[in-house]
């Protein structure tokens, strides 16, 4: 009786398992070119920013998705590797309530003189801004 119970609680762990799927489905690992950044700027110190602060009028400057579970390799246009790379992130495209990204939700993989490799390690989907100096 013990062996069938065992075997009916594991056949059951396995069910539930399975039911729950992949928590990071939608995950995509992708260049995002300086082309998909329209409203991307430099100020006159050398910082340069992915997207505007709201308030935003125009869609094409919406920030970037940032898909959980997904690592972006994002173009810039320095010309050199960034020595600090800083992210805010929202729940809306348009920037409100943003907040400094931070933890496992923004993680800096690689930078180069051409692109910052970055990752968002949470099962949730952010919009991104991103500002390299």
């Amino acid at each position: 009786m013990t062996k069938i119970a065992c075997g009916a609680g594991l056949g059951l762990l396995g069910l539930i398992v399975s039911a729950c799927g992949d928590p990071c489905g939608a995950a995509e690992d992708r260049l995002v070119p300086l082309t998909e950044l329209p409203c991307n700027m430099t100020s006159a110190e050398g910082v340069w920013e992915s997207h505007p602060f709201p308030p935003i009028s125009d869609a094409q400057c919406y920030w970037l998705e940032f898909r959980g579970c997904s690592e972006y390799q994002v173009e810039h246009p320095l010309g050199r590797a960034p020595i600090q790379v800083l992210g805010y992130t929202s729940f809306d495209q348009n920037g409100s309530f943003s907040t400094p990204a931070s933890g496992n939700s923004f993680v800096v993989q690689d930078v180069s003189d051409s692109s910052v490799t970055i990752r968002n390690g949470q099962n949730q989907l952010f919009y991104l801004r991103l500002t390299l100096d």
